[in-house]
């Protein structure tokens, strides 16, 4: 009864906070405005290279931003994620105790965006302290994101950072699912171990990107990396061997793939979604889970797929 009594208590707060910063949102024109505005930046920014305009736009959301009613406490956490997949990954990693309450504002001020487009366009005129913490921010709302722990990793290689580079980019693999993140966990994990002169680890971060891309421009990269990689390495002399590697780069919490508990979210998602009868949703998560293949595996399923519709083809 105590707890029923409390939850209830807590979501009237969460409704009248909703309330009070909607009407902080109607200058915008609510929530609807908001995305506009976002929306103009973006266009500024790819179109006009205009950076500093594209920044100047969201000023405005960015004070809003500042000073919200959602502030997390013993009793509730707020968060703002838009992705069904990261809030999968929410609750998995980082959803706090059953008698704490959580609270997604994403529907009532997109804060994630928010903060990314700021942290992004901070990033391009190199105000890099500004950068890093309006997407702290980001990660802050949504720490299931594994393309805003990158972009921590693009402002901290740039300040040559490199302790906090490895950290970042640990991190956005733990929650990466797709795989243009995880080659640029790769990327951001190379250039490290470049960094500390481990060259063979180098190279299996450089190698570990070649299952999940068949884009012959990122091919040649790769290639071109591990030949350049492999001068600077006595390879015959060498006695590291696949195990030494692969133990070496688990020190630092890396594996050679997407996250195993990642998969299983996924699959458990699609199974659930699937039993409860909601079809869309569990396609959504099996597009998740096909992309968490390699590129030799997604080739063998749809292989496999043309092979069971040749014989269905067949018997009818």
């Amino acid at each position: 009864m105590f707890f029923t009594d409390r939850t209830n208590t807590l979501e009237a707060l969460f409704r009248v906070r909703t309330a009070i910063f909607g009407k902080k949102l109607q200058v915008f024109e609510g929530r609807d405005g908001v995305m506009s505005l976002l929306q103009e930046s973006l266009d500024v920014q790819t179109n006009e290279r205009d950076y500093q305009t594209a920044l100047d736009i969201i000023r405005p959301l960015i004070r809003v931003a500042e000073d919200h009613p959602f502030v997390s406490d013993n009793s509730v956490e707020y968060i703002s994620i838009s992705s069904r997949m990261e809030r999968a990954l929410y609750r998995h990693y980082f959803e706090a105790p059953s008698n704490r309450l959580v609270k997604n504002v994403h529907s009532c001020c997109p804060m994630e965006f928010i903060w990314r487009q700021a942290g992004l366009l901070e990033l391009y005129l190199e105000n890099f302290p500004e950068a890093e913490k309006a997407i702290s921010n980001a990660v802050n709302w949504n720490p299931a994101s594994a393309k805003y722990r990158l972009m921590l990793a693009r402002i901290h290689s740039d300040q040559g950072r490199w302790d906090n580079v490895v950290e970042d980019a640990v991190a956005a693999m733990n929650v990466a699912y797709r795989a243009s993140d995880l080659i640029l966990c790769f990327r951001f994990l190379r250039n490290y171990f470049l960094y500390k002169k481990m060259y063979l680890e180098a190279v299996y971060c450089s190698f570990a990107r070649l299952n999940y891309t068949d884009s012959s421009g990122d091919l040649d990269e790769i290639v071109d990396d591990i030949l350049g990689y492999a001068k600077m390495v006595n390879v015959e002399n060498d006695q590291s061997n696949d195990e030494s590697i692969t133990a070496s780069l688990k020190r630092f919490g890396i594996t050679l793939g997407f996250n195993p508990d990642v998969v299983a979210v996924a699959k458990q998602n699609c199974e659930e979604a699937f039993l409860a009868g909601d079809a869309e949703l569990a396609n959504y998560f099996a597009e998740i889970m096909s992309g968490l293949k390699t590129v030799q595996e997604k080739k063998e399923a749809f292989n496999l797929k043309q092979l069971v519709e040749h014989y269905k083809n067949i018997k009818s």
